[in-house]
């Protein structure tokens, strides 16, 4: 089953063997691949996909805190990493334009979590439970529009899976802080369901990857490489 750290070393390793350059005279230039796909299974390197039925949001930021999933050679890790995930939790005005908690907990002055998670409660097997970051309001005259574009949670056989949609994904230095923050939504998700679900508890059954650009950015192609040389 693939997990996040493995999952990071694998994508890291396709684009530096096969990804193609672009925007070669810019400040932009990357080794990029297109239309990537991923099923993360066991993201947190439980082993026994029945141990995330248990497992609870502080559970998993305990164990990001710990060090637990820290990985030579990534660029954030430990502490970092965990205030990156329980951002989540404290909805910040980071500095930037947008934040994802931002945009998902209060887009549109909505809260798109409680919304995913009503309609599966009122329809277990809705494909409705969606949430998305795009506010054409505002993006369209900015430079700087949000890489994560859509969350769908979907459950199927007792199982919650959480599909995310990126429409550009810096692989090197963020993808790996991506799934992390997106498996604790998921892993949220599931707790909070399970808290007013009637009968049959769900299990948390992984993250399903999408991205059209896949990319590392030339300024970090010789730290990718050592990444990958210490595995």
């Amino acid at each position: 089953m693939l997990t996040i750290n493995q999952c990071y070393l694998d994508f890291v390793k396709e684009i530096l063997n096969k990804g193609k350059e672009t925007y070669k005279d810019s400040n932009h230039h990357l080794k990029e691949s297109l239309g990537n796909y991923y099923f993360i299974e066991d993201p947190l390197n439980l082993k026994f996909k029945a141990k995330y039925q248990n497992l609870t949001p502080s559970m998993m930021l305990d164990l990001i805190k710990s060090g637990e999933f820290d990985m030579e050679g990534c660029p954030i890790k430990s502490d970092a990493l965990y205030e990156y995930v329980k951002s989540f939790e404290d909805n910040p005005n980071q500095g930037f334009v947008y934040s994802y908690p931002n945009r998902i907990l209060t887009h549109f002055c909505v809260n798109q979590f409680d919304v995913m998670k009503d309609r599966i409660l009122n329809s277990i097997g809705s494909n409705r439970a969606v949430a998305v970051t795009y506010n054409p309001e505002v993006d369209y005259e900015r430079e700087d529009i949000p890489c994560l574009q859509i969350l769908q949670a979907i459950v199927r056989d007792g199982e919650l899976t959480i599909h995310c949609f990126f429409r550009s994904n810096d692989i090197y230095g963020a993808f790996y802080s991506n799934m992390f923050f997106i498996t604790y939504i998921g892993i949220k998700l599931k707790d909070e369901i399970n808290k007013e679900l009637l009968g049959e508890k769900l299990n948390f059954g992984g993250v399903h990857y999408y991205s059209t650009s896949g990319h590392i950015y030339y300024t970090d192609l010789k730290s990718a490489k050592k990444l990958i040389s210490k595995y």
